[in-house]
């Protein structure tokens, strides 16, 4: 202290420390301003971290909500392909169920449908199509049908796809104690355990076009001869495995004006074809190299249908060569033909009968360049009558007439199409001298019995003035009778055992001479099929043994490899599918 009092302040020294306190003085309060904002701005990232915080949480939220979306959607999916899968085996064994039950006789179905529709009615379970999308940017005129039956869901599917795919085919195994068996006669005795071929059909169906009442199909058809003899199958004429575009055309509905169900068609088609099964042959047919039809339109008491084909047909002819020697030739030459065909069906008579006419028309279009080749115009004119629901069943009389090359067809012993050309290979032989043939024809089955069923189908022919193709002869005078019954036991709806016995017996006159043919058949058989009708149900595997006599040949000069009958075995399938 006494230092301190002794000491005297220095004025440098307290220069010094005025300027140092100055100095501090402003920092200290830049200091406590720094830490002011430091604590502001903690604060608001804790309020910032607070918000994260709170955003972080509502997030979780949104999370988990969606993730019971995800979850109750992946059940529902899965729920509905459980669904689809229980629908997928329902619809299988539904098919199975009507292919069963609705492949039996038509006629008889009218009698028991109440008794099928109660059995349908069971089977069938609803089917609900929940459509998910909420704006569809396709749009059609027809409504969206939700609920559907079982059977109703098949025919739906398939009227979307608009592709179909159905046919036809038979073959099997045969032998006889003599060698390769042979058919004789099966158009006048009857196919059963008289057919040793193989034959199918292929029809191929897409829909192009489908709106506001107008639809459009690209239909083609493929048949031909498959042989069952030998084991390799190529296309070919020898080994009788042969194919053809039977039909290409393209078929529509609702662009005939005034008839919505109406069906025009163009192409290479006709009109239908009308089958007598049991001999094989058709009483309509006029196939086409093309042509252009309506069907269905609905006029008057009936249904009217109109069609323009082209049948052209290869002749031989004699032609003047062009040297100097001036001789003759055989040439094969094509004539232009064209055939009109009308049909007026489906008139009502009395309960279930109807009534129809048909009339064919071909007439030949020479050039001028063929005057020198006779290719005669031929008619085709028919009246049908057919009886529904009798006896159960069915029964179809067919009245026809015929001239020139038609009517040389039904003097075959065989097939019997009525048809212009002679062949499949469209040729037109003979000379045809405006003769006439007259035909009667009846097809159908019924019931003698509630486990009894026959059918039959019998025709009785005369003509005069005619080319016999059988023994190419002209102004032939023939008459012929065809028969062909088979009655049956049905064990069930899966097993008949039955008979099947024909005969038949046609005499032509030509020149002064007459030429006899005569023959029988008789068959035994057991079938597994489906279905009780013989003429309407399949598919059918047959067991059969088959014994067939030709009585008198002098017309078709037949034989069974040198023996006059023939004693067959063998297994037979047909299926429509």
């Amino acid at each position: 202290m006494r230092y301190l009092l002794k000491t005297k302040p220095k004025p440098k020294r307290i220069t010094l420390i005025t300027m140092l306190g100055l100095f501090y003085l402003p920092n200290a309060l830049a200091i406590d301003t720094t830490q002011i904002e430091l604590e502001a701005r903690i604060t608001q990232l804790e309020q910032k971290l607070l918000e994260l915080s709170q955003e972080s949480i509502e997030l979780k939220k949104q999370v988990i909500e969606s993730n019971k979306q995800l979850a109750q959607l992946n059940n529902n999916l899965q729920q509905q392909q459980l669904v689809i899968k229980t629908q997928e085996k329902a619809l299988k064994k539904q098919t199975n169920v009507v292919m069963k039950q609705n492949i039996t006789n038509n006629s008889k179905q009218t009698n028991n449908q109440a008794t099928i529709s109660n059995k349908n009615s069971e089977i069938n379970q609803i089917v609900i199509i929940k459509d998910t999308k909420e704006n569809d940017t396709f749009t059609t005129s027809k409504p969206v049908k939700s609920t559907f039956t079982l059977t109703e869901f098949k025919d739906f599917i398939k009227d979307e796809i608009g592709f179909s795919y159905n046919g036809y085919f038979r073959g099997g195994w045969s032998t006889t104690t003599n060698g390769k068996p042979k058919n004789y006669a099966e158009g006048a005795l009857g196919r059963f355990g008289n057919e040793y071929g193989g034959w199918y059909d292929m029809i191929f169906s897409q829909k192009v076009y489908d709106q506001d009442g107008h639809r459009v199909d690209a239909i083609v058809m493929i048949d031909g001869n498959v042989a069952t003899n030998k084991a390799a199958g190529l296309f070919n004429t020898q080994d009788d495995n042969i194919m053809q575009f039977s039909d290409i055309y393209l078929s529509t509905k609702g662009f005939v004006p005034n008839f919505p169900e109406a069906k025009l068609w163009v192409g290479k088609h006709s009109l239908p074809y009308n089958e007598i099964q049991m001999l094989d042959w058709k009483t309509q047919k006029a196939p086409a190299g093309g042509g252009v039809g309506i069907e269905n339109l609905k006029i008057g008491v009936g249904i009217l249908d109109l069609a323009l084909l082209r049948a052209d047909v290869n002749v031989k002819a004699t032609k003047k060569s062009n040297d100097h020697n001036s001789q003759t030739q055989t040439v094969r030459d094509e004539v232009d033909v064209n055939e009109f065909e009308v049909r007026y069906h489906d008139i009502p008579l009395w309960k279930n009968a109807t009534f129809g006419i048909n009339a064919r028309y071909s007439a030949a279009n020479k050039s001028k360049l063929q005057d020198n080749i006779n290719v005669n115009n031929a008619w085709l004119g028919s009246f049908i009558l057919r009886q529904n629901n009798f006896f159960g069943g069915f029964n179809q009389f067919t009245l026809q007439t015929a001239t020139n090359s038609v009517a040389a067809q039904l003097a075959n012993i065989n097939t019997n199409n009525p048809e212009f050309a002679t062949n499949s290979d469209n040729d037109y032989l003979g000379k045809h001298t405006g003769g006439k043939a007259y035909r009667l024809v009846s097809e159908g089955e019924a019931y003698l019995m509630d486990k009894v069923i026959v059918a039959h189908a019998l025709a009785l022919t005369t003509g005069e003035d005619v080319y016999s193709y059988d023994l190419q002869l002209p102004h032939t005078d023939f008459t012929s009778f065809k028969s062909a019954i088979r009655p049956a036991y049905i064990w069930d709806n899966y097993n008949q055992s039955g008979i099947e016995v024909g005969y038949f017996k046609q005499r032509n006159k030509s020149k002064g001479k007459t030429y006899n043919e005569e023959g029988y058949k008789t068959t035994l058989y057991h079938s597994f099929k489906v279905g009780e009708s013989i003429l309407s149900s399949r598919p059918d595997i047959r067991f059969y043994v088959s014994h067939i006599e030709s009585l008198q040949n002098e017309i078709s000069k037949f034989d069974f490899n040198g023996e006059s009958h023939q004693l067959s075995f063998g297994v037979q399938t047909e299926v429509w599918f």
